[in-house]
């Protein structure tokens, strides 16, 4: 992950600096491991699009899991770097 998906404090860490989409309530609410090891904090609306498009990220494992199950069955249903498509 990298400074492109640390945003103004406006938007939670995981959220692109081209996705226009405004953060879904807390902007700490989940906390993705990608497959370097580095950590990223965000809400779960951006959070699930940022995990649809990292190859080997997952949900860190201390995530609430109803949290983490909304982010995966979200990325589930996205492609990678959605945004691009206007999704």
């Amino acid at each position: 992950m990298d400074r492109a998906h640390r945003q103004d404090r406006a938007r939670c860490g995981a959220a692109a600096a081209k996705d226009p989409t405004p953060c879904e309530g807390d902007g700490n609410a989940v906390t993705l491991i990608d497959r370097h090891g580095t950590e990223v904090v965000g809400c779960v609306h951006h959070c699930a699009r940022l995990l649809a498009g990292l190859e080997g990220a997952r949900v860190h494992p201390f995530v609430l899991a109803g949290r983490a199950l909304e982010v995966y069955s979200r990325a589930r249903e996205l492609p990678p770097f959605a945004w691009e498509i206007g999704r």
